[in-house]
């Protein structure tokens, strides 16, 4: 079965990023994924000590709430995050998310170890969404070359995302158009592409 894990980003309850990832999930698991949620916020989750600890090991040093989470985030055939747009890039909560999967990068990179499972690892597919206050639609550019960075290390094909600026106040997401439907039909195509590059799906 296709693994979706789907990582909320957002410091508040409900947020419209929230909104958007669990409209995702509906869409995923109404396709026949096996989904699961990761609430940063209800994480303990200290930022990157840049103590290059995990240069030698390729394990992270900083005993928090990560632990858990790495293992999610290596094995899942899809990962859907979900995150609002501050001050140009990711909130602080899901960058220090990002910035503790060095020690994943250190693996990959410098010590030449495998980090996602290589008989499945050509599946694996994300999709980013993200919310912004500002009325300039390149607000997601900082975010954008970050996800990019962080789907990379993670072996993941950026398959979509889902954009959406004016959109402030919570609750907002929910006066869109098509936003949140958008979202469904997203985490529906992910689950059906990636069933697909499994080979659990007829072409």
């Amino acid at each position: 079965m296709v693994k979706i894990l789907g990582v909320a980003g957002s410091p508040r309850e409900r947020g419209n990023s929230s909104l958007l990832l669990d409209e995702a999930l509906r869409g995923a698991k109404d396709a026949g994924a096996k989904t699961s949620k990761i609430i940063l916020c209800n994480r303990d989750i200290y930022p990157c000590e840049g103590c290059g600890d995990c240069d030698k090991t390729g394990e992270c040093t900083i005993d928090d709430g990560m632990d858990k989470i790495y293992n999610l985030t290596t094995s899942a055939n899809g990962i859907i995050l979900a995150a609002p747009i501050y001050f140009n890039s990711l909130n602080a909560q899901t960058k220090a998310f990002i910035d503790r999967h060095q020690c994943i990068w250190t693996r990959k990179v410098l010590l030449e170890e495998e980090v996602t499972d290589p008989a499945t690892r050509h599946a694996r597919r994300g999709l980013f969404l993200a919310t912004a206050g500002a009325n300039d639609p390149h607000a997601f550019d900082g975010a954008l070359k970050v996800m990019n960075m962080f789907f990379a290390v993670l072996d993941i094909k950026y398959y979509e995302r889902l954009l959406f600026f004016r959109i402030d106040r919570k609750g907002a997401i929910k006066k869109h158009p098509t936003a949140l439907n958008d979202a469904y039909a997203a985490g529906e195509h992910l689950m059906v592409e990636i069933a697909r590059s499994l080979g659990e799906l007829a072409e």
